[in-house]
Order: structure tokens, then C-alpha cells, then sequence
């Protein structure tokens, strides 16, 4: 029974949902081109703060596998000349 009321529920929402975008559409569509306008700019500007935190946390990364490769050498020499 819960099935069927969410279904119809689904529907009824649907159609409605239907009929205002067809009313609204006409109001909406002279702001269209200026929203699609925004929204990719926000993509642009959300892809490249992306990329600057990739870039650091690699810039990052590496530095700190510099480090790590540079103690094992350290501990390799130390023990090459204990022995």
C-alpha cells in the first residue's frame, strides 16, 4: 500500500511539476543564457581552484618523498660504514 501512495504521490508531483515549468518557462527564458553564463563561470573558476589544490598537494607529496629518500640514504651510508 505504501508503494502504491508513493507512486501516485511521485505522479501527482510530476504533473504539477510539469504544468508550472510550462507556465514558467516563458518568464524564465529571457534569464536563461545569463544563468547558463553564471553557472559555467562558476564551473571555470570551481576547476581551477581544483586544480591549484591538486597542485600543491602534489608539490606536497613530493617534497615529502624527497625528504624520506633523503633519511634513507642517510641510514644506509650510517650503516654501510658501521659495518
Amino acid at each position: 500500500m505504501n508503494n502504491a501512495v508513493s507512486f501516485f504521490t511521485g505522479l501527482v508531483i510530476g504533473v504539477g511539476g510539469t504544468l508550472v515549468a510550462r507556465d514558467l518557462a516563458p518568464a524564465l527564458a529571457p534569464h536563461a543564457r545569463a544563468l547558463a553564463k553564471h553557472s559555467l563561470k562558476l564551473a571555470v573558476l570551481g576547476f581551477e581552484r581544483g586544480r591549484e589544490m591538486a597542485a600543491l598537494a602534489s608539490e606536497t607529496l613530493s617534497d615529502l618523498l624527497a625528504e624520506v629518500q633523503a633519511e634513507l640514504q642517510l641510514e644506509r651510508r650510517g650503516t654501510a660504514s658501521s659495518e
